[in-house]
C-alpha cells in the first residue's frame, strides 16, 4: 500500500498528538509534521514531502481559505496534487460547500472527533470522499443552481465578442471586485472614464449591476 505523508494543523496541541497518534496506528500513514498554524505549513510544505493536509475549521477562516488556495495553484500536473481534508467543521451545508468549493478534497464534522479522521483519509486516499446523504443532496442542489446561472449568461456570452479592448480589461477588473478608483489607477485612466466604460460594459452585455459583471466572467472565461 503506498505510503501517506501527512501534515496536521490544529491550534490545540492536545488534538495534534491525538490525531498523529491515532494515524500512526497505521503502518501506510505517516505524520511528517504538527503545527499551530496555516503560515508554518506554507513555509514547510511541498509536493515532495507531503500528499494530504489535515487543516483545523477552528483555525482563523481567511488562513484555511489561504492555505485551499495555495495549495491548488502549487499543484505539480506529473505528481497527484496535495489533497487538504478540513476537520472540525460545522454541521452546516453552506460551510461544507464553501470549503469544497474552494478547493478541499474532503472534511470531518466537529462532532465526529479524531477517530473519524481516519475514515476520512482513507476514502480520499480512493477518491472516493465520504458524503453524509444530506450533504449529497445539498451538493445536487448547488450544482443545479450553478447549471441555471450559466444557461442564463449563455445569451450574454454571445455579446462577449462586442466589447473594445478596453471594455474587456475593465470587465476583467471589475471580476475581481475592483472598485473604479482602483481600475483608474491600475489602467492609468479617469475614474470618470472607468464610468463610463463599466456603463458600456453592463449595456453590451445586458447585466444589472457589477456583481452580475464578476459573476459573467467566471462562467465564459
Amino acid at each position: 500500500m503506498t505510503l501517506t505523508r501527512i501534515f496536521i494543523i490544529h491550534p490545540e496541541p492536545e488534538w495534534l498528538h491525538q490525531a498523529a497518534t491515532l494515524l500512526h496506528t497505521h503502518s501506510h500513514l505517516r505524520v511528517s509534521h504538527v503545527m499551530a498554524s496555516v503560515h508554518e505549513c506554507l513555509a514547510r510544505v511541498s509536493a515532495t514531502n507531503c500528499d494530504l493536509i489535515l487543516v483545523s475549521a477552528t483555525l482563523p477562516d481567511d488562513d484555511v481559505r489561504k492555505l485551499l488556495k495555495q495549495v491548488r495553484q502549487q499543484a505539480i500536473p506529473a505528481k497527484a496534487p496535495i489533497r487538504v481534508i478540513v476537520t472540525d467543521v460545522p454541521n452546516d451545508p453552506k460551510a461544507i460547500l464553501s470549503y469544497i468549493a474552494a478547493g478541499a478534497a474532503g472534511y470531518v464534522l466537529a462532532q465526529e472527533g479524531v477517530g473519524a479522521w481516519v475514515n476520512q483519509v482513507e476514502a480520499v486516499g480512493s477518491g472516493q470522499p465520504l458524503v453524509s446523504p444530506a450533504m449529497a443532496a445539498a451538493m445536487m442542489e448547488h450544482l443545479t443552481r450553478l447549471n441555471k446561472l450559466a444557461t442564463g449568461f449563455a445569451p450574454h456570452a454571445q455579446r462577449h465578442k462586442n466589447l473594445t479592448q478596453r471594455e474587456h480589461e475593465v470587465l476583467l477588473l471589475l471580476g475581481e471586485g475592483h472598485p473604479n478608483q482602483a481600475i483608474a489607477e491600475r489602467l492609468i485612466i479617469a475614474v470618470g472614464t472607468v464610468k463610463n466604460h463599466v456603463h458600456n460594459v453592463l449595456t453590451k452585455l445586458n447585466l444589472s449591476n457589477r456583481k452580475a459583471a464578476g459573476m459573467y466572467l467566471s462562467f465564459v472565461r
